[in-house]
């Protein structure tokens, strides 16, 4: 009954599911530090290179079968450099070099495979190229093996090897492996490590440690892991918060999960505060989190408790494990319950969604479960858009509630009316699920992921591995169910994860024993 009640109201319904139970951090999946994620780019040989030779001198090289030539032709085929950009050209020539183990070539090769770039996503082949080159003494290719011993995806999570091979790469000079490093030292999760002792490079056969040109971008990304934990006193959370609203518009957007290209950008005016706002409209878990915070600890508005804990709620169940935690603090005081009571008495909309909530996600069970349906029922009718939104679902999923797909779109309809950004979302998803859907749906979600939308970038990695209103992409598919696991969406990471089952190799290196 209780799981019913939980997918009733708090389920985002199949894929449309945000992820009603917060992802322990200690088994979490992808990896993500709260900054802008780290850019890497393919690697060029400092020498030879062919920087001034004539493309006919430099196609004779490679046709001749020198590894350099022929990888410096696949990259200027990769970017249009002197040639018209062809990447079934680059990658043909970049396998040759490949095929004679040049270093560099295995290692761009693997980001190739990662994301797809002219050929079919494969991030096990990747793994294998990456290792090759780390093991070659590559510190790029070391720091990026560290990160696959952290996601639990490709090789069984590791953070004593992950921290061994960052350490690699940290040791030649990676600014980023040092500050990655760091966050290792501080979780405590490295227990003990092994030092590596790559073989010597032949200098006469494979020179890469050279200038780093950005030519195409590769993001490493870690495991969502709160180093922090919840340890601050009110008075550091009151600073954390006021810090937050005084970042950049460029850092802000980063942790919020943001696009640069994102409609935002078009009000060149707009403060910290209606940033967030608009974040946490359009399903902006962080910031749901960070609005829920400020109404908690009266930052920049006025205090209040039963608002703070409806924004928690909204977050918790889009990801936010931090979301999970503040409400367990809230309900530790019995003031709290009062305050909805006496709120619910008044009529307060917001008291209704904040004690339907807990009482569905098993944190009070002073209402029933019909109760708590009849609270967001009361409020839906006084246009509260949460409570709009989880009749919609409750009608979709049809538990407790004759399903009626019809009469969730009304809901939504109602919602999308108001101005919520999150309504129209699942509009836009549950018709791509129906089959019923237009290019203005992709539209939607594309805009949407951009502004935030935890749920429209886990929608758009399904469109993209179904080839739902979009072109099948494999490795586009991943990105953003990537994107949105990292913030915390449980049902990304599945699907996530199922992708990389679809096409695991037997051999033993690859067989995820930890789940």
């Amino acid at each position: 009954m209780q799981n019913k009640i939980i997918l009733t109201l708090l389920v985002f319904v199949f894929l449309l599911t945000g992820g009603i139970t917060a992802q322990d951090s200690s088994k979490s999946l992808v990896i993500k530090n709260n900054q802008a994620p780290r850019k890497y780019p393919l690697i060029k040989p400092q020498y030879p290179s062919y920087p001034l030779i004539s493309g006919y001198l430099l196609v004779k090289a490679a046709n001749e079968g020198d590894p350099f030539a022929e990888h410096e032709l696949g990259l200027r085929y990769l970017l249009g450099r002197g040639f018209p950009k062809d990447t079934s050209e680059a990658v043909r020539w970049i396998k040759k070099a490949v095929d004679k183990n040049l270093t560099v070539a295995r290692f761009n090769y693997g980001i190739m495979l990662n994301t797809g770039t002219g050929t079919d996503w494969n991030p096990f082949e990747a793994f294998k190229n990456f290792k090759f080159a780390a093991e070659a003494g590559m510190a790029e290719s070391q720091y990026a093996i560290g990160i696959f011993y952290t996601d639990n995806l490709v090789v069984n999570r590791d953070y004593n090897k992950a921290y061994s091979w960052i350490k690699e790469a940290a040791d030649f000079g990676l600014d980023y492996a040092k500050e990655t490093l760091k966050q290792l030292e501080e979780s405590g999760l490295v227990t003990n490590y092994e030092k590596k002792t790559p073989p010597g490079v032949d200098q006469d056969q494979d020179i890469f440690l050279a200038d780093s040109s950005s030519l195409m971008p590769q993001n490493w990304q870690f495991d969502f892991i709160d180093f922090e934990g919840d340890t601050l006193t009110e008075e550091e959370q009151i600073a954390s918060i006021r810090e937050l609203l005084n970042k950049n518009k460029d850092e802000l957007k980063n942790i919020l999960g943001v696009s640069n290209e994102s409609i935002f950008d078009k009000s060149k005016d707009t403060s910290s505060s209606e940033l967030i706002k608009l974040a946490a409209d359009n399903g902006s878990p962080e910031a749901l989190f960070i609005t829920g915070k400020s109404y908690q600890r009266g930052i920049g508005r006025e205090r209040d408790s039963v608002l703070a804990l409806s924004y928690y709620i909204r977050a918790f169940r889009l990801g936010s494990n931090k979301s999970a935690e503040a409400i367990l603090s809230y309900i530790q005081s019995p003031s709290i319950l009062n305050l909805l009571q006496k709120g619910i008495d008044k009529g307060n909309t917001d008291a209704m969604y904040a004690w339907a909530g807990l009482t569905a996600m098993g944190f009070d069970y002073r209402l029933s479960y019909e109760q708590a349906l009849e609270l967001l029922e009361k409020a839906a009718a006084q246009n509260h858009i949460p409570s709009i939104i989880e009749m919609g679902l409750a009608y979709y999923s049809g538990t407790l509630i004759e399903k009626d797909k019809d009469k969730a779109i009304e809901y939504w309809t109602q919602a999308a009316e108001l101005g919520s950004r999150e309504a129209k979302v699942r509009i836009a998803f549950t018709n791509i699920l129906e089959n019923e859907f237009e290019q203005k749906d992709i539209t939607t979600l594309v805009a949407a992921s951009d502004e935030g939308s935890v749920l429209a970038q886990t929608a758009l990695g399904y469109c993209y591995e179904n080839g739902l209103g979009v072109r099948t992409d494999k490795a586009a598919a991943a990105k953003y169910y990537r994107n949105a696991a990292i913030r915390g969406n449980k049902t990304a990471f599945t699907s996530l994860k199922n992708m990389y089952d679809q096409i695991r190799p037997n051999e033993e290196e690859f067989q995820i024993h930890v789940n």
